[in-house]
């Protein structure tokens, strides 16, 4: 018996996992709470193998099932990309653009640029994957992502990495706190407190790390967390102080929360990366215009240091 899986059985399988239930699949896929639960046993007697387990109700994902589900998810996301360019050569005036962006750009900046971008071709479905660093960077070496949106990396033999717009660090600290009254504080002022750190072992927390390091500073974490935003809701929650990217802290929407300039400079490089084999669609050749515009338009309208 053939023991390869279609398109279709992954995605059963996905949804299963996701819903945590067949009839959780049924709702996600638009089809028949039978219908799954025959596909699935079809699934199982193929494969040989019980994939899922009942647990007080639940389905439960065996271990087979689980190492399956990264794989699954970057398929779906490869036929995204294929179905958008078969959309493409349909209808050249309208398809689809894949784009990937660290966090910290995803509210503020992107949206600007998207906006320009549909303003020029309305008919084009924009979709935006948002993740690390060295994930976006995997995204857009496989095709599931076009143009992605980075910082730091500055070059990479298999991407094109453009320059983009720089950035710096900014202090986020509690509405009450003794530095949030100050035109500008320092890194020494703010090692005194708690240090909410946005990833010990990503870009801006090493960068913010290795800068009080670098001053000999003495500090506390009180929380790891991945995103700025993450380290701003618990700023606004008084657990502590946080260095944070200022891309991010332009759209301040925590009550509590108030922005200090850093007195030393802490610099951020955005990039734009494609894949450099890969010719880009007029779409994104576009979009990628329309971005160093506005980071221009951006950069020029910032006040000076």
């Amino acid at each position: 018996m053939n023991k390869q899986l279609n398109y279709r059985q992954t995605e059963i399988l996905w949804a299963i996992v996701m819903a945590g239930s067949i009839s959780g699949a049924a709702r996600l896929l638009n089809i028949s709470q039978p219908a799954v639960s025959r596909m699935l046993g079809q699934i199982e007697k193929q494969l040989s193998t019980r994939l899922f387990e009942r647990i007080r109700g639940k389905l439960q994902p065996t271990q087979d099932v689980r190492s399956l589900v990264e794989e699954i998810e970057r398929a779906q996301r490869v036929m995204g990309r294929i179905n958008d360019i078969a959309d493409t050569l349909a209808d050249r005036s309208g398809g689809g653009l894949n784009l990937g962006s660290i966090p910290s750009l995803v509210h503020q900046f992107l949206p600007r640029v998207m906006a320009d971008f549909q303003r020029l071709r309305p008919n084009v479905l924009m979709r935006i994957h948002s993740d690390i660093v060295h994930k976006l960077v995997s995204a857009v070496l496989q095709g599931e992502v076009e143009v992605g949106f980075i910082v730091l990396l500055t070059e990479h033999p298999y991407l094109t990495v453009l320059p983009l717009m720089e950035g710096r660090m900014v202090a986020a600290v509690p509405a009450g706190h003794a530095l949030a009254a100050k035109r500008q504080t320092t890194l020494a002022e703010l090692a005194e407190h708690p240090q909410i750190v946005t990833g010990t072992r990503m870009p801006y927390g090493m960068l913010a790390l290795s800068a009080m390091d670098s001053q000999g500073l003495q500090y506390r974490i009180s929380a790891d967390v991945p995103w700025s935003q993450q380290a701003c809701a618990l700023v606004n929650a008084d657990m502590g102080v946080a260095l944070i990217d200022e891309f991010t802290a332009a759209q301040n929407i925590w009550p509590n929360v108030r922005i200090v300039p850093l007195k030393e400079r802490i610099p951020l490089q955005v990039n734009i990366i494609h894949a450099r084999e890969r010719k880009l669609s007029e779409a994104a050749d576009t979009f990628i215009q329309l971005a160093r515009s506005r980071a221009s338009e951006t950069a020029a309208a910032r006040p000076q240091a």
